[in-house]
Order: C-alpha cells, then structure tokens, then sequence
C-alpha cells in the first residue's frame, strides 16, 4: 500500500478536492463529476478529518480556498498534470499520424490558439496534440515531444533549434485603467501602481523586480496584491483593469491590437536571448512536426507591435 493511502484513503477525495477546489462551488464540481452536490460535500468533509486540513471557508455568498487549501490545490492539479502527460505519452508513443507540441500556457491561449485556424486550412491533415506545460527543462525524447520552444541562446545539447522570437518585455494594462489612475511618465511611477506579479515554479521568468532595477529604479521591498503562477493570469488580470501586467511583446500583440491592452510606457527590455523552436536531435521528425515548425516561424513573431 502506497503510504499516501494512510493520509487520503481514496483518490476519489482527491479528484473531488480539485473539482471543488477549480470551480470554487460544490454545486458545478458536482455537476462535473456527475453526483450530487452533497456527495460532493461529504467528500470534501470527509478529506479535511482524513488529513486534519481545513480546506475551504464557506459563507452564504462564495467559497473560497484556505491557505492550506491553495496549497493542495496547486500540488494536486501539478500532480494530476503530470500523470496525465505521462499516460497520454505513453498511449500515443507510437503514432506517427500525430504531432505533439508543448508550449507555456500564455504562448497556447494567447498566442496559438488565435492563428491555429490558418495552420489547420494549410496543413488539414495534420493532426496536432497541444500540451501545456509549466517546464522549460522537458526532455523531449523521455516525454515523447516533438517540437517545444525554450528561451535561452539557442544551444542546448541533443536539440535542435530554430529562432522564433526576441524575448521583449513592456509594461502593459488596460486602457480604463491608465484613465482612472495616476499618470505613468517614467518607470519609477510604476511604483505607484498595482503591479500584477507571477512566479513559474518550474520556469525563470522576469519579474517585476529585475525589469524596474534594469530601468534604474531601486526597488526595497516590491508590494504584491497580486500574484499568479501563470504570466498568462496576470495578462488576463491586466485586460480586466486590475493592474499592470509584465507583458512578452509576441504575447501581447493581440490584445494590443485590439485595444484591450496598451503600454503605459515605452521603455522596454530586451534580454539579449530569444526564444526558439525546439526538436530533439535523436530520432529522426516527422513530417508534421517539420511543417508545424516551418508554419510557426513564417508567423514573423517579431514583427513591429505598435507602442
């Protein structure tokens, strides 16, 4: 018996925590695991005497996670999206017709996902897996991927790989947020903001700190409202009007086109590294991860954002 066992007697309280937990309400995690939402309440009740954990704060409005709650919410969810990669590399370990791709979750939905439709119309029959991951570091041969991106100098050992994009970093926020704050004229007023912060647990991004100390700003103790683990959640709190956001130019650019973000200033910064296109150099591509790769870099990510 695995000793997780003594401490959660069934996956199933576990599996219902993050339903709960995802959805912030009993009643649409019950929906999603098709039962009643007080088998869903039982669960829950019957995981916090299990583990001594006080999970969730109730009232008559909202549910809400506990500190100790987040926390198992964010373990489970990494826990459950590491053994579902590693079911599904292992299912479609020997198909050819299927090209697997990993990508960050902000380079999926924001800048992906709106130009996928076009690759689809070119290439129609291929068949594409999209996975996202929270890891720069995947072996991509272990992990049955066939093509990623990483940023970094473009050398890595047994990878291939192809310059995609410069690694560019603007402040960025919403239009009615620069309205209804003070004025941002230079990058020290920035301090007078709320600034949206995020940390990648498995992945080294710049943070709010290293950009304003590049920009001759010293920074004592940096207050963070907010804090996701995602960039890709603090560009969606941006575009909501709840702060100001880090924002990757390649990333942005659509929100910037369509208005829903601009930049409050026009200092920038460029690290010098780029991000690029990734294959393992061991088995020989398929067909389909060589034109998904050639289709990804006719895109012109770099090409001009207007600031």
């Amino acid at each position: 018996m695995h000793r997780l066992r003594s401490l959660v007697p069934s996956a199933n309280y576990l599996f219902c925590f993050e339903a709960a937990a995802r959805r912030r309400s009993f009643t649409a995690a019950a929906q999603e695991l098709n039962v009643s939402q007080p088998a869903v309440s039982k669960t829950i009740r019957l995981l916090e005497e299990a583990t001594g954990l006080k999970l969730f704060r109730r009232d008559h409005t909202r549910l809400e996670l506990t500190a100790e709650g987040q926390r198992l919410y964010k373990e489970t969810q990494e826990a459950f999206d590491h053994l579902h990669m590693v079911i599904s590399s292992l299912q479609q370990k020997h198909s050819n017709d299927v090209v697997r791709v990993s990508f960050s979750a902000s380079f999926v939905q924001l800048w992906l996902l709106p130009r996928l439709k076009d690759f689809k119309a070119k290439h129609p029959d291929i068949s594409l897996r999209i996975e996202e991951s929270s890891r720069d570091d995947q072996d991509l041969v272990e992990e049955d991927i066939d093509l990623s991106a990483r940023l970094g100098n473009g050398k890595w050992p047994g990878i291939h790989s192809w310059r995609f994009v410069t690694e560019e970093v603007l402040p960025v926020c919403s239009p009615d947020y620069l309205k209804e704050h003070a004025p941002i004229r230079e990058p020290a007023d920035l301090l007078q903001h709320t600034l949206l912060n995020f940390e990648e647990r498995h992945r080294t991004r710049l943070a709010w700190r290293e950009w304003l100390e590049r920009h001759a700003v010293p920074v004592a103790r940096l207050k963070q409202d907010f804090v996701f683990t995602d960039a890709l959640g603090s560009i969606e709190a941006a575009v909501l009007g709840q702060g100001i956001a880090l924002g990757w130019k390649h990333l942005v650019r659509d929100h910037i086109e369509a208005g829903r973000l601009v930049f409050p200033l026009r200092e920038s910064y460029r690290s010098g590294h780029a991000i690029h296109i990734v294959m393992p150099a061991q088995r020989p591509p398929k067909r389909g991860t060589e034109l998904f790769r050639d289709w990804l870099i006719e895109q012109d990510a770099d090409a001009d954002v207007p600031v």
